[in-house]
């Protein structure tokens, strides 16, 4: 069996569409995608999966290659929330990314992953009674499929999208429209910044704007989703904003919250290690367990593992200019630019469109969003197509498209209405999740699958 509980031998014809029915059944995405060719065996280049190997060569050789687990380490002795001196090295990063007022003990839970710093808030969030089973979840969409089953599954909130009037294009008044449509009031509002499948940044005034709105609403409380906040290239434009930089921030920090991770920045996305920064004394409680309750964040611990690994990841010597986290995030920020600029150059030169394509700096964060709207109308009918149709539950002219790519050229895009995009077409491509040349490459061959479709469906 895999680890997704899904039989890895070569499937014989008899048994194709019972493996095929099995992968279906897995709700995220991504992970039915990664699934499908893990069990299929067939060789694809996966851009649809939000991963990052630039970090890769300096993690292997500063941390990977020197790791090694005591007896001490598996021992049951960690907080669910991680060890003390690990949040203190961790927070010296996030003084200077986000704020130099975060307090590592008070201030910072860890947890197995931002998915899971999430739903822990949420948890805290209905314990202390600022939220209630059923009550909405603003997100502006598109946005990153797992919100849904972080606030949905469990904790039984209610996620409302927030779609911008202009494609792309969020402003106050469509948050303000979208919690003026409900018939009950939303109690949470979800931003991510930088976004997902966008990779843009929010510029300071939208951003202050949006919050400052919020923070009129009594009930409201705000979480901003900064995992990619190091993933800047040179020249961004327009800049990172974090909302602990924000003039309101002190005025309102028992409801403004933040959630930050290494699986994106870092490249360890397999690793599973998020935090979450929250000044609310009453969500903190809740996370880190008081009053007798068990905390939240014993249902998604940092495990005695993670701590030794992130001691070799974090060491001590922040105040050294060579500190590694801080040394590692400027050689990513190059490498990133490199990618960035390499894989947009290939994208213009194979005149496959993009959003924010001739704005330098417009999508720092990972990301690329095709515009594969035009070819819609040009894919064949199902059955003509020599790859399944892995996206039942969006437009079938857009799952059709991915499966052309996903045959014809041997690679993975992520199909946009799978987050929610507005309308169909639209497709997010990591150029972060394989070396830049192998990117290319990739892109080439997209290029070369759309020229094979007909000129009419």
């Amino acid at each position: 069996m895999t680890e997704n509980g899904i039989g890895a031998e070569e499937p014989s014809e008899g048994t194709a569409s019972s493996l095929l029915g099995q992968v279906l059944r897995i709700a995220d995405a991504e992970q039915r995608i990664a699934a499908f060719h893990e069990v299929t065996g067939r060789p694809v280049v996966n851009l649809a999966i939000a991963d990052n190997v630039l970090p890769y060569p300096s993690l292997k050789s500063h941390v990977l290659d020197k790791a090694r687990v005591e007896m001490d380490d598996v021992r049951y002795k960690s907080p669910p929330y991680g060890l003390k001196d690990l949040r203190k090295h961790v927070t010296d990063l996030l003084h200077e990314t986000f704020s130099p007022r975060i307090d590592a003990d008070s201030d910072v839970c860890a947890t197995a992953g931002v998915s899971g710093a999430l739903e822990s808030l949420a948890f805290a969030l209905l314990h202390t009674g600022a939220l209630e089973p059923g009550d909405g979840v603003m997100v502006p969409v598109p946005c990153w499929q797992g919100f849904r089953w972080c606030f949905e599954q469990r904790p039984g909130l209610r996620l409302v999208p927030v779609a911008p009037k202009i494609e792309f294009e969020l402003t106050l008044q469509d948050v303000k429209d979208a919690y003026d449509r409900e018939p009950r009031p939303p109690k949470l509002l979800v931003l991510t910044n930088p976004q997902n499948p966008l990779g843009v940044n929010f510029s300071r005034q939208l951003l202050n704007d949006i919050c400052t709105w919020a923070m009129t609403k009594p009930d409201l409380h705000l979480v901003t989703d900064e995992i990619y906040a190091h993933s800047q290239i040179e020249g961004a434009d327009p800049p990172f904003t974090t909302v602990l930089s924000l003039d309101l921030y002190e005025a309102h920090t028992d409801r403004i919250h933040l959630v930050w991770g290494l699986g994106k920045d870092f490249g360890l996305s397999g690793f599973r290690v998020g935090f979450l920064i929250s000044k609310s004394k009453a969500v903190q409680d809740a996370v880190k367990g008081g009053g007798g309750r068990s905390p939240m964040a014993w249902f998604g611990p940092l495990d005695s593992l993670k701590n030794a690994y992130i001691r070799l990841l974090f060491p001590d010597g922040s105040q050294k200019p060579e500190w590694y986290p801080r040394a590692l995030m400027q050689e990513y920020k190059k490498l990133l630019t490199q990618a960035h600029r390499q894989i947009a150059k290939e994208l213009e030169t194979q005149e496959i469109p993009y959003y924010g394509e001739g704005e330098p700096g417009r999508n720092p964060a990972q990301f690329f969003l095709l515009d594969l709207r035009p070819y819609l109308q040009r894919v064949p009918p199902a059955g003509s197509i020599a790859f399944p149709n892995l996206f039942p539950e969006i437009d079938d002219a857009e799952a059709r498209l991915a499966a052309w790519i996903a045959g014809e050229a041997n690679v993975q895009i992520l199909p946009g209405q799978t987050q929610m995009c507005p309308q169909p077409g639209y497709f997010r491509l990591c150029y972060t999740a394989y070396p830049p040349d192998q990117v290319c490459e990739a892109v080439r061959a997209i290029r070369a699958a759309l020229n094979k479709l007909p000129h009419t469906a």
